[in-house]
């Protein structure tokens, strides 16, 4: 199962976000922008522990990242009409792997941050459709090296924004996901798709498999 190594490069800034339980009234850009920063504190001051130690990056996935994702919204629309007609069962494994395949992803930014790495923000585009679907676009500034430009695509709900794709030049996170298990799906079915990504994930699990929060119920 082939997967998109920029998608890597995008999830770099996500390692430091915050819970948004303290950041429900601002704006999705204050909440980039803050949490983004907060983060940069955190690797310049411990970055080294971190990268040496996989259970550290396991649980800031566990703790910072996951949480801020919304999943249902992902998983809809990554597999489409196979997630509506899903059962219960197959949502909450298909999530878990999903889950643990973004970690595998997220170790490996995390690894491969630099500290000479400048993050701007531009303004935040609000669908004129929807006031709770936003876009936070942002650009990766890094010496001797092209800069990448990064977009969160960002809903709220209950009053918190989450993030329900990646943009990271021009290529989403969502519809690469898509095209590479729409085939599977085809072919397989999402039993076959939730297997294989359970083998795919299966080296990283055998290091931390105990550290991953099993995916939430999905009614």
């Amino acid at each position: 199962m082939k997967f998109l190594t920029q998608i890597g490069l995008g999830l770099i800034l996500l390692t430091g976000w915050l819970s948004l339980a303290h950041a429900g009234d601002q704006g999705p850009r204050m909440v980039v922008e803050q949490a983004a920063n907060e983060v940069l504190d955190i690797l310049k001051k411990d970055g080294g522990k971190i990268r040496k130690n996989p259970d550290e990056i396991v649980n800031l996935a566990n703790d910072l990242i996951l949480p801020l994702f919304d999943f249902d919204k992902m998983s809809y629309f990554v597999l489409g009409k196979s997630w509506t007609q899903a059962t219960d069962q197959q949502k909450q494994d298909f999530q878990r792997e999903f889950k643990r395949l973004l970690i595998g992803t997220y170790t490996k930014a995390i690894t491969e941050f630099s500290d000479d790495r400048e993050i701007i923000y531009k303004d935040t585009v609000v669908s004129s459709k929807n006031t709770s679907v936003a876009m936070v676009p942002t650009e990766i500034r890094q010496k001797g090296g092209a800069p990448i430009n990064v977009a969160y695509r960002m809903f709220q709900s209950e009053g918190l924004w989450r993030i329900y794709d990646v943009v990271i030049d021009g290529v989403s996170l969502v519809t690469n996901y898509r095209a590479n298990f729409a085939g599977q799906v085809r072919s397989d079915g999402l039993d076959g798709l939730i297997a294989s990504l359970s083998k795919h994930n299966q080296p990283q699990d055998q290091v931390n498999a105990a550290k991953i929060q099993p995916a939430s119920q999905t009614n």
